[in-house]
Parts: C-alpha cells; sequence; structure tokens
C-alpha cells in the first residue's frame, strides 16, 4: 500500500489516513512513543536517520515502504511547525518509523536478490551519471523500482528477469561517467581548436591529439576502475588538447601551411632554455621516480591483467547457464552460482543422477577461474525447525563439495562447506513460492585478489 499526503489535506484529515492505515491487514505494527519524548527531537532524528537509508539506496530497493515513510515525517514535520499536540506528531513519527523499518527489511531482502544490481548502481552514482545522464539514470531506476516493488509483495520473478539488465545498464552508465569526467574538457579544446582552423593549421598536432583521445578512450573502457591510470593518461591527452590549440594559433598567425614547423619550432627552442635550467635535479629525481613508477606500474598491470581475467571468467560462467538453471553474478572479487536448478528429495541431502550434468558445468566454471578457493553454502525454509534445517543444509552443501571433489580430475579444489539452515532467505517463508527461492545451494568461488600471489 502506498501511503500519499496531499498537500491540500489539513492535519486532522491526515490523522484520520494515518490510523486507517495502521489498521489495514498490509501495514506495519505502529510502536507509539511515551508521552514524556521530545518531539522536535524524535523527527530531527528520522530525518536524519531517512537521510542515512537515503544513500543506502532503501528508496528504490524499498521505494513503496520507504515512500510511505518519508510521507509520514512529512506529516510529522507538518504538525511540528503547526505546534500541534507533541503526542500527534510523536505518532507520525511513529509510523513513520515503522514503514522504515520494513522498507529496511525489504531492502535486505533486494540487496540479497540484486547485489550485483546494487553495486552497479553505487558505482553509476559515483561517477556522476545522474546529473550527466539524468534521463537515462531515471530510466533505469524506474525499472528497478519496479523490480523492487514486486519483491515487496513477495514476488521475486521481475527481479531475477531483469537483473542483467539492470546491472548492464548502470555498469553502461558508470563507464559513460568515467569518460566524461575524463575527457569532457580535453574533447571541448579539440573541438575549439578545430573550430579555430586545426584542421588547416596545425594537421599534425591534431592527429596526435585526437589519437590520444581514442587511445585513453579505449582504455577507459578495458579498465575503469584503474583510476589513477586514468587520471595520468586523462592528463596527458589535456595537455596535447591544450598544445593544439596553442600551435593552432601560433601558425595560423602566419597564414601558412608550412607555418606548424615554425610555431613548433619556436616552441622547442624556448623549452630548451626552461629545460637546461631544470635538467640537472630532474635527473637526479628522475632515478628515484623511475623506479618507483616502474615497481607501481608493475603492481597496477598486474591488478589490471587479473581483473580482467576475472571478467572474462565472469561472462564464461554466466553464459554457460540457462535461467532455469543458474543465476550468477559478481559479490566483489567473488562469483556467485546459485544453483537454481539443483533439486533434492524433500527433507533429505541425495544428489539425484539428473543433477549431475549441471554440476558438470559447475566444474567447468571452477576450472576456468583456475586457482582460486571455493565455499559451498546450502540453504533451506524454515519448515521443521532450526535443528532440523541447521543439519540439512549442512548435508546439502557437503553432498555437493563431496560431487565436486570426487570429480575434479587432476585439478586440486581449495574447497568448504557451510549450512545456514534458514537465516539468509531470498524471500518470505510463509508462502510456497517464497520457501521455493530459501532452498537453494550456492556455489562462491572467490577469485584471489588482485596483486596476491
Amino acid at each position: 500500500m502506498n501511503f500519499s499526503i496531499p498537500q491540500s489535506l489539513k492535519v486532522g484529515a491526515l490523522a484520520a489516513t494515518y490510523f486507517l492505515l495502521v489498521s489495514c491487514s498490509h501495514s506495519p505494527a505502529i510502536q507509539e512513543f511515551p508521552d514524556t519524548a521530545d518531539a522536535s527531537a524524535e523527527v530531527v532524528r528520522l530525518e536524519n536517520d531517512i537521510a542515512r537509508d537515503l544513500g543506502n539506496q532503501v528508496d528504490v530497493l524499498a521505494p513503496d515502504s520507504f515512500k510511505d515513510a518519508s510521507s509520514a515525517l512529512s506529516a510529522a514535520r507538518k504538525s511540528l511547525d503547526q505546534q500541534n499536540a507533541p503526542k500527534e506528531t510523536l505518532h507520525y513519527v511513529a509510523v513513520s518509523r515503522a514503514y522504515l523499518a520494513r522498507a529496511n527489511a525489504y531492502a535486505g531482502v533486494a540487496r540479497t536478490n540484486l547485489e550485483d544490481v546494487t553495486l552497479a548502481r553505487r558505482d553509476a552514482i559515483a561517477s556522476g551519471a545522474p546529473a550527466l545522464f539524468p534521463n537515462d539514470f531515471s530510466k533505469a531506476d524506474r525499472t528497478l523500482v519496479r523490480a523492487t516493488a514486486d519483491l515487496e509483495e513477495n514476488d521475486t520473478s521481475n527481479a531475477i528477469e531483469h537483473r542483467s539488465e539492470l546491472q548492464a545498464s548502470y555498469m553502461d552508465l558508470e563507464l559513460r561517467g568515467i569518460k566524461e569526467n575524463s575527457l569532457s574538457s580535453s574533447r571541448l579544446t579539440v573541438n575549439d581548436a578545430i573550430a579555430e582552423g586545426a584542421k588547416e593549421f596545425a594537421p599534425r598536432s591534431l592527429a596526435i591529439a585526437q589519437k590520444s583521445l581514442l587511445d585513453t578512450e579505449a582504455f577507459i573502457t578495458a579498465n575503469r576502475h584503474a583510476k589513477g591510470i586514468i587520471a595520468t593518461r586523462s592528463e596527458e591527452t589535456r595537455l596535447l588538447a591544450e598544445h593544439l590549440l596553442k600551435i593552432t594559433r601560433d601558425s595560423r598567425s602566419g597564414k601558412k601551411v608550412s607555418s606548424e614547423d615554425t610555431a613548433l619550432r619556436i616552441e622547442r627552442e624556448e623549452n630548451k632554455v626552461e629545460a637546461g635550467a631544470v635538467a640537472l635535479s630532474a635527473n637526479r629525481e628522475q632515478l628515484v621516480d623511475e623506479q618507483q613508477s616502474n615497481r607501481s606500474l608493475t603492481r597496477k598491470n598486474r591488478n589490471l591483467q587479473q581483473s580482467e581475467a576475472f571478467n572474462r571468467s565472469f561472462e564464461n560462467a554466466r553464459s554457460e547457464f540457462n535461467q532455469g538453471e543458474a543465476e550468477v553474478y559478481k559479490q566483489g572479487n567473488s562469483l556467485v552460482i546459485r544453483l537454481r536448478g539443483l533439486e533434492f528429495p524433500t527433507g533429505q541431502a541425495v544428489l539425484a543422477g539428473s543433477n549431475f550434468p549441471l554440476l558438470a558445468k559447475v566444474q567447468k566454471v571452477i576450472k576456468d577461474f583456475g586457482d582460486s578457493s571455493i565455499v559451498i553454502e546450502g540453504h533451506t525454509d524454515s519448515l521443521g525447525g532450526k535443528g532440523l534445517n541447521e543439519k540439512l543444509s549442512n548435508d546439502r552443501a557437503r553432498a555437493v563439495k563431496d560431487y565436486l571433489v570426487a570429480n575434479q580430475g587432476p585439478q586440486s579444489l581449495n574447497i568448504s562447506s557451510i549450512g545456514y539452515d534458514y537465516q539468509k532467505p531470498l524471500g518470505t517463508n510463509k508462502t510456497a513460492e517464497g520457501r521455493a527461492q530459501n532452498r537453494r545451494v550456492d556455489v562462491i568461488i572467490e577469485a584471489k585478489e588482485p596483486g596476491r600471489s
């Protein structure tokens, strides 16, 4: 149920709306404040908590409940501003608190189902994408909100269907944001130079600047998180673009195509004087800098190579399974394979022969990742109690582990198993569909961290 408050309604009507909502079967339980509570302080505390949860993406992970919490906060502010009875203001705060608690609970379910999406959205926000590409970012958010709103109704199908699409959308926005922040200034400078006649007066300098733009953009596409190297290459591109504009203007004053040679020669002569003055100290510092730079570059290249290898293996893994067999997504430096198609007899941990083709695909993915640690996680629904489900989840995880170890061939696996019973649900245990979502086995491939040998 969406909780909205039209601006035209008076506080008395708002109160009636709230009491109606809290009596609704879909509304959360309200914990009222004692009469001694400070209404003003509680409103400020609530504002801070809602702002915090907004930063934690709760507004898009549990949109309906978060909207209700925000609407109740608005009512509390209005009641406080109109100096109404503290009890009335505190009631609105209590309503908002109840919806905010429910929003965080649903957000936890959404993070479990859409963790790769939330991470990609966070990175897109960090790149400045919401301000740079507001329409495209809002479009992705609308798709996400539709999926998470369904999660609030215990329907995971929309989230599963759109997970890959959403992750790709936010990753594309992140990449565009990084490129825009890194290269927009250089691109504008090159365009200014072209407008001032660079094609005629400085064609060689133009070619160099344009090539640097293309090369840096290609590097960002392949290595979007190599912040240090991107910053260095972007600065080099900026300097080449500014040099192009200078040479264009210097050359243009000669009114001849050949004047680019003259302009470049004059610039070189001017630089010789300055270069000679600093050469002695620069050479001394350069020896130390080169040694440090070489070590740093070696580490960065190794990290980039490992990151690229992980991404290739991730894409290969995702293409290995169809939707009914498994979901595959990234979780930091780990790959998660959620085995949707793995089935056990009720209350048992015995692998059937029908499961072997799916597990063979898992083995293939593990082999592709090479030297990695593997954790097999077993999860159950809540039927039968904690003791039974703790044993069942452990036994099912161990059964998958034993199969993989027995069929590992020449590859030596660093593999362990653990059961979480019903501690990490994906959906509600109150419905058959939710319980089916919660009964699962996850294979976590923990890739070696970049930079570690």
